[in-house]
């Protein structure tokens, strides 16, 4: 018997409200410390020195992903939320405006608060994205423009959490992807990239979506010639055992965007 094709990132059957319950929400212990604790915890690490500073972040991650912006509205005064998935933008946009029914991310408020120190203040956690969150933009990787008609300011940093390999066909896809992407980031901005390393398929609801595979050599020399230089890189082995996922580390990258290309 054939084997069913993987769905890929863009198919309708891709609730992300079942991706956060699937993978981070508040009682899933083992997967949210991997796939939502960790990222946050070495976002923060990144970001608390102050050597990765400026004024607007673009964010480009995996579907309805705000952890990281609970760290990121501390250090930037406009953030700039771009998707590709239309049903994402709707629940990113529920969430912005309080919606009834919005997805429910005070838990990753309430531990972005403990990494400050703090035993409360995650509902003003989470206004604070709310007001620094200018734009939600749909992308589409297909043009050579993936923004046009819009028109964004080049940001001081952007981040990318999970997005390159769940929407990039190939090896050639993701570095055509990652150049496209580069072109949001100002010269001399910084690049904070999340990523599964040797990974090929996840699963929601019984249905397997495909994943491109990589390793950190891979990674690490698409950022080369892309114009970056790394300035810093981190990896966790995955302790989760599940049929769920299939990665082998979870990587991510800091790198200066030092030309265009």
């Amino acid at each position: 018997m054939a084997s069913t094709p993987h769905k890929d990132y863009h198919d309708d059957e891709l609730d992300p409200t079942n991706i956060i319950e699937t993978y981070i929400s508040a009682d899933k212990t083992d997967s949210k410390e991997e796939l939502l604790h960790y990222p946050l915890r070495e976002l923060f690490n990144i970001l608390t020195p102050g050597c990765v500073r400026g004024d607007t972040l673009i964010d480009l991650s995996f579907s309805v992903a705000i952890g990281q912006l609970l760290t990121a509205s501390d250090y930037f005064k406009e953030i700039i939320m771009l998707e590709s998935s239309d049903v994402s933008i709707r629940e990113i946009e529920k969430w912005l405006k309080k919606e009834p029914g919005a997805m429910d991310f005070s838990h990753a408020a309430m531990f972005v608060c403990e990494l400050e120190g703090k035993s409360e203040g995650w509902e003003e956690k989470e206004e604070k994205v709310r007001r620094a969150v200018k734009h939600v933009v749909k992308c589409d990787f297909t043009k050579a423009n993936p923004l046009d008609p819009v028109v964004v300011p080049q940001a001081d940093v952007l981040t990318s959490v999970w997005y390159l390999e769940a929407v990039s066909k190939d090896h050639d896809s993701y570095l055509s992807n990652l150049k496209k992407m580069s072109s949001f980031l100002k010269v001399g901005g910084h690049l904070i990239l999340f990523g599964f390393l040797n990974m090929s398929y996840y699963m929601i609801d019984k249905r397997k979506f495909s994943m491109l595979t990589y390793d950190e050599e891979f990674a690490k020399k698409a950022l080369r010639d892309t114009g970056y230089s790394i300035k810093s890189f981190g990896k966790c082995k995955s302790k989760l055992n599940t049929h769920m996922v299939d990665y082998e580390h979870i990587g991510y990258f800091v790198a200066c965007k030092e030309r265009e290309v």
